[in-house]
């Protein structure tokens, strides 16, 4: 039950991930960059996800180079959400992301 509640918390952050992705990339002043920091950018990640770092991928990354990932992409997400002036969004969504990983890597 633990672990489903953790996967539930998980899927979530993975969500906000992309939404925030989106949310930022819309917030650039060119039309170019929104559609690299819109679109392109959250299709790469879905991609990215999907092929190395979902529970049921063969091509999973090791744990510690998926932690590596991890890190990088939310906190890439944090800075972008602090970026377009969501300071308390991302305070929020790092919070909820923290607790995420601790469970996610710390459960195992």
């Amino acid at each position: 039950m633990i672990k489903s509640l953790i996967d539930s918390l998980r899927f979530l952050v993975e969500i906000a991930t992309v939404s925030l992705l989106i949310w930022a990339g819309w917030h650039s002043p060119s039309l170019v960059g929104r559609l690299i920091g819109g679109v392109a950018l959250p299709i790469a990640v879905l991609l990215a996800w999907g092929r190395w770092m979902a529970p049921r991928s063969p091509f999973q990354l090791v744990e510690w180079q998926r932690l590596i990932a991890e890190i990088v992409l939310f906190g890439g997400t944090t800075m972008a959400a602090v970026a377009i002036g969501q300071t308390r969004l991302a305070l929020s969504y790092g919070a909820v992301v923290l607790v995420s990983l601790l469970l996610t890597h710390g459960v195992r």
